[in-house]
Protein backbone atom coordinates (compact mmCIF):
# COMPACT_ATOMS: atom_id res chain seq x y z
CA UNK A 1 0.00 0.00 0.00
CA UNK A 2 1.27 3.48 -0.87
CA UNK A 3 1.92 5.68 2.12
CA UNK A 4 2.66 9.39 2.21
CA UNK A 5 4.31 11.77 4.62
CA UNK A 6 2.97 12.48 8.08
CA UNK A 7 3.92 16.14 8.56
CA UNK A 8 4.10 18.25 5.41
CA UNK A 9 5.23 21.87 5.12
CA UNK A 10 4.10 23.74 2.00
CA UNK A 11 5.42 27.15 1.01
CA UNK A 12 3.38 29.19 -1.42
CA UNK A 13 0.35 27.60 0.23
CA UNK A 14 -1.97 30.54 -0.37
CA UNK A 15 -2.71 29.88 -4.04
CA UNK A 16 -2.00 27.82 -7.13
CA UNK A 17 0.11 24.69 -6.84
CA UNK A 18 0.87 25.14 -3.15
CA UNK A 19 -2.79 25.44 -2.25
CA UNK A 20 -3.63 22.39 -4.36
CA UNK A 21 -0.93 20.38 -2.57
CA UNK A 22 -2.46 21.34 0.78
CA UNK A 23 -5.89 20.21 -0.40
CA UNK A 24 -4.68 16.83 -1.67
CA UNK A 25 -2.54 16.22 1.40
CA UNK A 26 -5.37 17.05 3.78
CA UNK A 27 -7.69 14.70 1.91
CA UNK A 28 -5.06 11.97 2.30
CA UNK A 29 -4.89 12.46 6.05
CA UNK A 30 -1.56 14.28 6.11
CA UNK A 31 -0.85 16.95 8.73
CA UNK A 32 -0.21 20.16 6.78
CA UNK A 33 1.41 23.47 7.64
CA UNK A 34 1.23 26.25 5.06
CA UNK A 35 3.51 29.24 4.63
CA UNK A 36 2.82 32.24 2.38
CA UNK A 37 3.21 36.02 2.42
CA UNK A 38 -0.40 36.35 1.19
CA UNK A 39 -2.42 36.40 4.41
CA UNK A 40 -5.77 36.35 2.60
CA UNK A 41 -4.91 33.38 0.40
CA UNK A 42 -3.38 31.55 3.32
CA UNK A 43 -6.53 32.06 5.37
CA UNK A 44 -8.54 30.52 2.52
CA UNK A 45 -6.24 27.50 2.51
CA UNK A 46 -6.65 27.13 6.25
CA UNK A 47 -10.44 27.37 5.96
CA UNK A 48 -10.46 24.71 3.24
CA UNK A 49 -8.02 22.27 4.81
CA UNK A 50 -7.59 23.03 8.49
CA UNK A 51 -3.86 23.45 7.94
CA UNK A 52 -1.66 25.26 10.38
CA UNK A 53 -0.36 28.47 8.87
CA UNK A 54 2.30 31.15 9.16
CA UNK A 55 2.25 34.39 7.20
CA UNK A 56 5.84 34.74 6.06
CA UNK A 57 7.89 36.04 3.15
CA UNK A 58 10.36 33.29 2.22
CA UNK A 59 13.01 35.93 1.47
CA UNK A 60 13.12 36.79 5.18
CA UNK A 61 15.40 34.08 6.51
CA UNK A 62 14.78 34.79 10.19
CA UNK A 63 11.00 34.84 9.69
CA UNK A 64 11.13 31.63 7.67
CA UNK A 65 13.10 29.91 10.43
CA UNK A 66 10.47 31.05 12.94
CA UNK A 67 7.73 29.72 10.66
CA UNK A 68 9.45 26.33 10.54
CA UNK A 69 9.64 26.35 14.33
CA UNK A 70 5.90 27.04 14.38
CA UNK A 71 5.38 24.07 12.08
CA UNK A 72 7.18 21.81 14.54
CA UNK A 73 4.94 23.12 17.31
CA UNK A 74 1.85 22.55 15.16
CA UNK A 75 2.89 18.99 14.33
CA UNK A 76 4.17 18.31 17.84
CA UNK A 77 7.16 16.83 16.08
CA UNK A 78 9.46 17.35 13.12
CA UNK A 79 8.31 17.70 9.52
CA UNK A 80 9.06 14.81 7.20
CA UNK A 81 8.14 16.46 3.91
CA UNK A 82 8.27 19.78 2.08
CA UNK A 83 6.82 21.17 -1.11
CA UNK A 84 8.55 24.48 -1.80
CA UNK A 85 6.02 26.10 -4.12
CA UNK A 86 6.56 29.76 -3.25
CA UNK A 87 7.55 31.63 -6.39
CA UNK A 88 6.84 34.51 -8.73
CA UNK A 89 6.81 34.91 -12.51
CA UNK A 90 7.82 38.11 -14.25
CA UNK A 91 7.97 38.84 -17.99
CA UNK A 92 10.55 41.36 -19.19
CA UNK A 93 13.06 41.69 -21.99
CA UNK A 94 16.57 41.04 -20.73
CA UNK A 95 17.76 44.60 -21.40
CA UNK A 96 14.91 45.92 -19.23
CA UNK A 97 15.73 43.80 -16.16
CA UNK A 98 17.69 45.64 -13.49
CA UNK A 99 20.20 43.83 -11.32
CA UNK A 100 17.91 44.42 -8.35
CA UNK A 101 14.87 42.95 -10.13
CA UNK A 102 16.96 39.92 -11.12
CA UNK A 103 18.19 39.46 -7.56
CA UNK A 104 14.72 39.96 -6.06
CA UNK A 105 13.23 37.19 -8.20
CA UNK A 106 16.05 34.78 -7.40
CA UNK A 107 15.65 35.58 -3.71
CA UNK A 108 12.10 34.23 -3.80
CA UNK A 109 12.36 31.42 -6.33
CA UNK A 110 15.78 30.03 -5.41
CA UNK A 111 17.04 31.27 -2.05
CA UNK A 112 13.60 30.87 -0.47
CA UNK A 113 13.38 27.31 -1.76
CA UNK A 114 16.87 26.53 -0.51
CA UNK A 115 16.31 27.91 2.98
CA UNK A 116 12.98 26.07 3.20
CA UNK A 117 14.67 22.80 2.23
CA UNK A 118 17.58 23.40 4.58
CA UNK A 119 15.29 24.05 7.52
CA UNK A 120 13.20 20.93 6.93
CA UNK A 121 16.37 18.86 6.48
CA UNK A 122 17.76 20.32 9.71
CA UNK A 123 14.64 19.37 11.68
CA UNK A 124 13.77 15.95 10.22
CA UNK A 125 14.76 12.86 12.18
CA UNK A 126 14.34 9.71 10.08
CA UNK A 127 14.68 11.14 6.59
CA UNK A 128 12.33 13.31 4.59
CA UNK A 129 11.03 13.87 1.10
CA UNK A 130 11.45 17.31 -0.46
CA UNK A 131 9.89 18.54 -3.69
CA UNK A 132 10.99 21.78 -5.35
CA UNK A 133 9.18 23.48 -8.23
CA UNK A 134 11.11 23.96 -11.46
CA UNK A 135 9.53 24.88 -14.82
CA UNK A 136 9.86 23.82 -18.41
CA UNK A 137 11.16 27.38 -18.92
CA UNK A 138 14.62 26.22 -17.82
CA UNK A 139 14.97 24.04 -20.92
CA UNK A 140 14.70 26.63 -23.70
CA UNK A 141 14.59 30.34 -24.35
CA UNK A 142 11.33 32.11 -25.22
CA UNK A 143 10.93 35.29 -27.23
CA UNK A 144 7.15 35.42 -26.75
CA UNK A 145 7.40 35.73 -22.98
CA UNK A 146 11.02 36.69 -22.27
CA UNK A 147 11.95 36.24 -18.63
CA UNK A 148 15.69 35.80 -18.21
CA UNK A 149 15.50 36.13 -14.42
CA UNK A 150 12.69 33.57 -14.16
CA UNK A 151 14.33 31.03 -16.46
CA UNK A 152 17.63 31.42 -14.60
CA UNK A 153 15.84 30.80 -11.32
CA UNK A 154 14.31 27.58 -12.58
CA UNK A 155 17.61 26.38 -13.98
CA UNK A 156 19.04 26.99 -10.53
CA UNK A 157 16.25 24.91 -8.98
CA UNK A 158 17.20 21.99 -11.23
CA UNK A 159 20.85 22.20 -10.17
CA UNK A 160 19.88 22.67 -6.53
CA UNK A 161 17.62 19.62 -6.63
CA UNK A 162 20.42 17.41 -7.92
CA UNK A 163 22.99 18.76 -5.47
CA UNK A 164 20.78 18.37 -2.41
CA UNK A 165 19.70 14.89 -3.53
CA UNK A 166 23.32 13.76 -3.56
CA UNK A 167 24.39 15.67 -0.48
CA UNK A 168 21.53 14.51 1.75
CA UNK A 169 21.07 10.96 0.46
CA UNK A 170 23.09 9.44 3.32
CA UNK A 171 20.55 10.94 5.72
CA UNK A 172 17.65 9.28 3.92
CA UNK A 173 16.41 12.58 2.51
CA UNK A 174 15.05 12.41 -1.03
CA UNK A 175 14.99 15.62 -3.09
CA UNK A 176 13.12 15.86 -6.39
CA UNK A 177 11.48 18.56 -8.49
CA UNK A 178 8.44 18.81 -10.69
CA UNK A 179 8.73 20.88 -13.86
CA UNK A 180 5.32 22.29 -14.83
CA UNK A 181 4.42 23.49 -18.29
CA UNK A 182 1.53 25.88 -18.94
CA UNK A 183 -0.58 25.47 -15.83
CA UNK A 184 -3.78 27.42 -15.26
CA UNK A 185 -2.86 29.27 -12.06
CA UNK A 186 -2.82 32.98 -11.15
CA UNK A 187 0.76 33.20 -12.50
CA UNK A 188 -0.19 32.15 -16.03
CA UNK A 189 -0.01 35.10 -18.43
CA UNK A 190 -0.72 33.24 -21.66
CA UNK A 191 -4.45 33.33 -20.91
CA UNK A 192 -4.36 37.12 -21.21
CA UNK A 193 -4.43 36.62 -24.99
CA UNK A 194 -6.97 33.89 -25.89
CA UNK A 195 -5.98 33.79 -29.58
CA UNK A 196 -2.31 33.41 -28.75
CA UNK A 197 -3.13 30.82 -26.08
CA UNK A 198 -5.21 28.70 -28.48
CA UNK A 199 -2.46 28.77 -31.10
CA UNK A 200 0.16 27.72 -28.56
CA UNK A 201 -1.93 24.86 -27.21
CA UNK A 202 -2.60 23.61 -30.73
CA UNK A 203 0.99 23.69 -31.92
CA UNK A 204 3.08 23.43 -28.76
CA UNK A 205 1.26 21.09 -26.37
CA UNK A 206 0.47 17.56 -27.58
CA UNK A 207 -2.41 17.25 -25.12
CA UNK A 208 -3.79 20.58 -26.46
CA UNK A 209 -4.84 22.06 -23.13
CA UNK A 210 -3.56 23.82 -20.06
CA UNK A 211 -2.62 21.76 -17.05
CA UNK A 212 -4.19 22.32 -13.66
CA UNK A 213 -2.66 23.03 -10.28
CA UNK A 214 -4.16 19.76 -9.04
CA UNK A 215 -2.33 17.79 -11.73
CA UNK A 216 0.98 19.29 -10.62
CA UNK A 217 0.06 18.70 -6.99
CA UNK A 218 -0.63 15.03 -7.77
CA UNK A 219 2.91 14.72 -9.13
CA UNK A 220 4.24 16.34 -5.95
CA UNK A 221 2.27 13.90 -3.80
CA UNK A 222 3.62 10.96 -5.80
CA UNK A 223 7.20 12.09 -5.26
CA UNK A 224 6.54 12.59 -1.54
CA UNK A 225 5.08 9.11 -1.08
CA UNK A 226 6.42 5.60 -0.64
CA UNK A 227 5.78 4.73 -4.30
CA UNK A 228 8.71 7.03 -5.09
CA UNK A 229 10.97 5.65 -2.35
CA UNK A 230 13.81 4.86 -4.80
CA UNK A 231 13.52 8.13 -6.71
CA UNK A 232 15.74 11.08 -5.91
CA UNK A 233 17.33 13.86 -7.93
CA UNK A 234 14.78 13.68 -10.76
CA UNK A 235 13.06 16.52 -12.58
CA UNK A 236 9.56 15.29 -13.40
CA UNK A 237 7.86 17.16 -16.29
CA UNK A 238 4.15 17.90 -15.88
CA UNK A 239 3.66 19.69 -19.18
CA UNK A 240 1.25 17.85 -21.46
CA UNK A 241 4.20 16.76 -23.60
CA UNK A 242 5.31 20.30 -24.41
CA UNK A 243 9.01 19.65 -23.91
CA UNK A 244 9.06 16.71 -26.33
CA UNK A 245 6.99 18.26 -29.11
Amino acid sequence: MTTGPSNLVVTGAGSGIGQAVCQLAQAAGVNVFGIDRDAHGLAQTQAQTGAGIAVCDVTDEAALIRAMDSAVEHFDGPPDALVAAAGIYRIAAAHDISAQAFADLLAINVVGAFVSAREVATRCVDGASIVLIASMAYEAGDTNEPAAHYTASKGAIVSLTRQLAVEWADRGIRVNAVSPGVIHTPMLRLVDNPVKAAAYLESGVPLHRFGTATEVANACMFLLGSSASYITGVILPVDGGATIS
